[in-house]
Formats: C-alpha cells, sequence, structure tokens
C-alpha cells in the first residue's frame, strides 16, 4: 500500500499533457510537437508534416486524425499567407503514415499534401 499511492501519482502526472495553443496559426509555433516543409511546385505547393506526442496510452487513431487535420490546416494556411486561393483538398488524397516508438511511448505519424492553385 506504502508504494502503491506513489505509483499512481506517478502515473497519473506522466499521463498529463497540455493542449496546443489553437489561437495562433501553426506557422507561429502553435504546436510545438508540428514540423512542417513547404516546397514549390508548378502548380501549387506541397506540405510535408512530421508530427510526433508522447502519448501514455497509445491512440494512432487519434493521432492519424490530428495529423491530417494539422496538414490540411497547414496548406489552407499557406495559400492564405500567400493571397492565393487553392483547390479543396480531396482526404483521399492525402498521404498518411502512423508509427510507435515504445521506448519512449511517442506516437508520430508523416503527411503529405499537395496544393493545387485555383
Amino acid at each position: 500500500m506504502n508504494k502503491t499511492i506513489p505509483l499512481l501519482c506517478l502515473a497519473l502526472l506522466a499521463a498529463c499533457t497540455t493542449p496546443a495553443d489553437v489561437s495562433k496559426p501553426l506557422t507561429a509555433g502553435g504546436d510545438k510537437n508540428a514540423k512542417f516543409t513547404i516546397k514549390d511546385t508548378a502548380n501549387g505547393f506541397t506540405v510535408d508534416l512530421r508530427y510526433s506526442r508522447y502519448q501514455f496510452v497509445p491512440e494512432a487513431d487519434a493521432l492519424l486524425v490530428a495529423c491530417r487535420s494539422i496538414a490540411t490546416t497547414r496548406a489552407y494556411e499557406e495559400a492564405k499567407r500567400r493571397g492565393k486561393e487553392i483547390q479543396p483538398i480531396n482526404e483521399q488524397t492525402l498521404r498518411v503514415s502512423v508509427g510507435r516508438n515504445i521506448i519512449n511511448a511517442r506516437t508520430a505519424c508523416r503527411a503529405f499534401v499537395e496544393a493545387v492553385w485555383k
């Protein structure tokens, strides 16, 4: 009993996370777990996202949804920043991969989306 309570407190503390600051655009570093690479193409640009976060309990499905959303949002933000419009991004064209590192309990994803000018 003496060792159970401190271990339970430690487990609860390790499971805590803080949400990203969604009031800032992604370009302003609102989410420190996301790294972007933007490359111009002949008819638009591409967004390459690397996203990872600590997850005490693995939730690859939740991370997959977040990864898709962040990549799509970043494409629309980049188009707005450039003062142009892009064609609607079809979710079927997003390429996404998810993996997990069990040693450091981080789940990671990589997403790639191509934005085409209107």
